[in-house]
Order: structure tokens, then C-alpha cells, then sequence
């Protein structure tokens, strides 16, 4: 029996939620109900076998592996009244035209898929998918961390969290996946980019008249940095952890860092720089004014950093103290000018990626003036203090 009018109805969620379980439940009932029902499935899925949809728990039905959502429209049958896709995020652009087709043409279209990749951020085109159905359902797993109620998806390579910049598409199970709750999902490297423009928000009344507009706000710079705190807290879990900061911009972000560390933490500084005096570009000669204090032999060093901007500076520091023989040496900054790099630098904890703009504020100075400012904002092109 045809339906009068098509629809779409999408059951999402994280990895191990349920969300082929319940697809291959509401399958079974078109089936009861005497439906003619087609099921796809993108080809690279090969985990179980490759002609089923199958769920973790061992539910399965039958499925035509696709290539490419576009071969859909010419395989669905003229008499079929439901089509059912799983693992809908795997395929192209072109499935939200292919649903919206087949909804048009009075087919009960049945989606799965995960809404975020392993990174938390939107999979593929179900945002779009999202936007054209009638019915979305989003399931929930346990968090295999704490328990609770989990929505996102953790990678894990040889049991530790992958990194933000691998591939986002690995298909695998339980050896590589496992259901994580907001609290518990980490993507080390991964950065908040701040605004790639100019600024839309103008200086706050009464601030310094060098100001072109605030770059990150003081609340985003907190809320940040908060995220920072729980994710080293989480990487040096049951270690001691020695924070080296850099002087003397890093020391606001040192200070509110370590707030939200649970780990038991020791403090050194190092004074260094790259920077002529009145000058605000680097010169690439690092000078060491004041170095570290304690032995780092055996020790976990985190590195605190205000910003990297070409590299030249931390890569002196990483080199240095290297020779030191820490038992690990980690960066986290709280900025990180990437398009002005001249040298890699392995940063682990990023607070923001920002544009090429001169930068002040929360530590960073103008010819050392205006640190105290509790925001990031940015000085206007050809600003001096001496007019």
C-alpha cells in the first residue's frame, strides 16, 4: 500500500546508542504491516557483513551496499513504500536530495546516522537531513567514563583519545569507539577559532582609545579556559604536574589555569624572548633572561604559554629543556597565531586559534603597557604610545 504523503524521519545519536537497533524495530513493523521495504547502506560499512544492516546488539536485516547516495533513486522499486538508510553521515551531499525525492514521491524515508563526528562537531550532511524531516529522535548511550548519559562519539588510538586533526572517517567498533558524555569527551589539539574579521564588538566605554575592538570576550576567555583546566586534569590524572610558565604575558592565563586543575601541580617560570624592545615583530633570536629553577629530570612538564606566533621562541624552550630529560614535555597556549608560523611547533592544548592581528590584553602587553586588560583585543594598525 502506498502512503498518501511521503516523509522523513531520522534516528540519530552517538555510537552504541541504539540508533540501528531502533531502524532495524521500526523495519520489522513496516514488515508486520505488509510493506514493501528497501534498505541501503554505504559500502565502506563492511564491519559486519556486507549486505545487512546489523546492529551492536545482533539485531540485522537485509541491505543493498551503495557507493554513492545518487545510485539510490535508480535501484528503489516502483512499488516500495519505505527505503531505509543507515549510516546515513557516510554518504555524500547528495543524500538530502535523494530523501527529499523519495519523500516527494510518497516514501516513508528511515534514516540513522550519527550527528557528530569523533571531534563533537556536525557529521556530513545531517545537519541538512536534520533541517527536512518531519521526525528526529536522539538517542543516548552510557558514558564508558563516569556512567551517566552520554551524546558524543570518542576515537581511541591504542586506548588514548585521538587527535582533532585525524581523519574524521575510520570506520570501526568498540576497538576504536566508546560512548562518552560531554564531560568526558576529549579532542586533544583541538582550538576555538576566534573571529577571522575585524571585530564587531567595539571597545567597551572608558577603555584605551588604541583598541580597534575586542577579539575574545573576558567570559569566552574564561569559559575556555575552564575546558583547558579539565582536559589537562584528565591527561595527568594521578601524576604531579610541573606548570612552567612563560613571563611575563603567560602569567594571567597561568594563574586562571590552574584554578580548574585537580591534579597536584608545582610552579616554575622562564623569562625568554624574541622581541626587540619597542619592536612587534620577532627578530628569530631567542634570549633567555631567567630559566627554570628546579631539576626537570623525571618530571611532567606543561609548558603555559600566552601565544605562538612563528614558533622561533617555544622551539628554543622545547630544544632546551629537552636536554633536561623530563619525563614528558607538553605546550598549552592560550592563543596560537598559526598563519604566522615559520617553525613546527608541537602544541598539545590550544585556548585559540587566532588571525595575523596585533593582540592585547589577559598578559599580552603594548610596549608593556595595557596587560591588565581582562579581555583580548585588538590595537589598531599603526597605534603607538608615543603618538
Amino acid at each position: 500500500m502506498k502512503h498518501s504523503h511521503g516523509s522523513i524521519e531520522i534516528v540519530t545519536g552517538s555510537m552504541f546508542s541504539g540508533k540501528t537497533e531502533e531502524l532495524i524495530r521500526r523495519l520489522r513493523r513496516a514488515r508486520i504491516a505488509r510493506q514493501s521495504i528497501q534498505v541501503f547502506k554505504p559500502m565502506i560499512d563492511t564491519r559486519y557483513a556486507a549486505e545487512k544492516v546489523k546492529s551492536h546488539a545482533g539485531s540485522e536485516f537485509e541491505a543493498t551496499p551503495t557507493a554513492q547516495a545518487a545510485d539510490i533513486l535508480a535501484q528503489v522499486r516502483p512499488d516500495t513504500t519505505v527505503v531505509a538508510l543507515d549510516e546515513a553521515q557516510f554518504f555524500g551531499p547528495e543524500v538530502v536530495d535523494v530523501c527529499r525525492a523519495l519523500a516527494a514521491r510518497g516514501v516513508r524515508v528511515i534514516i540513522a546516522g550519527l550527528d557528530q563526528d569523533f571531534r563533537g562537531e556536525p557529521f556530513g550532511s545531517m545537519p541538512q537531513l536534520f533541517s527536512l524531516a518531519e521526525h528526529v529522535d536522539k538517542l543516548h548511550a552510557i558514558c564508558a567514563v563516569c556512567g551517566g548519559e552520554a551524546s558524543r562519539t570518542q576515537r581511541l588510538i591504542n586506548g588514548e583519545p585521538a587527535q582533532y586533526d585525524d581523519p574524521v572517517v575510520v570506520v570501526g567498533a568498540s576497538e576504536l569507539y566508546e560512548a562518552r558524555c560531554r564531560e568526558h569527551h576529549i579532542v586533544p589539539r583541538r582550538a576555538v577559532s576566534a573571529p577571522a574579521k575585524a571585530p564587531g564588538a567595539p571597545p567597551p566605554a572608558g577603555q584605551p582609545e588604541m583598541l580597534a575592538g575586542i577579539l575574545i570576550s573576558e567570559e569566552q576567555l574564561q569559559a575556555r579556559i575552564r575546558e583547558l583546566g579539565a582536559a589537562v586534569s584528565r591527561d595527568y590524572a594521578g601524576e604531579k604536574l610541573l606548570l612552567l610558565c612563560i613571563l611575563r604575558g603567560g602569567i594571567m592565563f597561568l594563574t586562571d589555569l590552574m584554578r580548574h586543575l585537580t591534579v597536584l601541580h608545582t610552579l616554575d617560570f622562564m623569562a625568554i624572548s624574541s622581541y626587540d624592545p619597542g619592536v612587534r615583530k620577532s627578530s628569530g633570536q631567542v634570549r633567555i633572561a631567567l630559566d627554570v629553577s628546579q631539576n626537570i629530570e623525571g618530571r611532567h612538564v606543561l609548558i603555559v604559554e600566552d601565544i605562538v606566533d612563528t614558533g622561533h621562541t617555544i622551539a628554543a624552550v622545547i630544544e632546551l629543556l629537552a636536554t633536561r630529560r623530563p619525563a614528558s614535555l607538553k605546550i598549552c597556549t592560550l592563543l596560537d597565531k598559526a598563519e604566522r608560523r615559520e617553525v613546527p611547533v608541537p602544541i598539545d592544548y590550544v585556548g585559540f586559534t587566532i588571525p595575523n592581528h596585533f593582540v592585547v590584553g589577559y598578559g599580552l602587553d603594548v610596549d608593556e603597557y595595557y596587560r591588565h586588560l581582562p579581555y583580548i583585543g585588538i590595537v589598531k594598525e599603526g597605534f603607538s604610545l608615543d603618538g
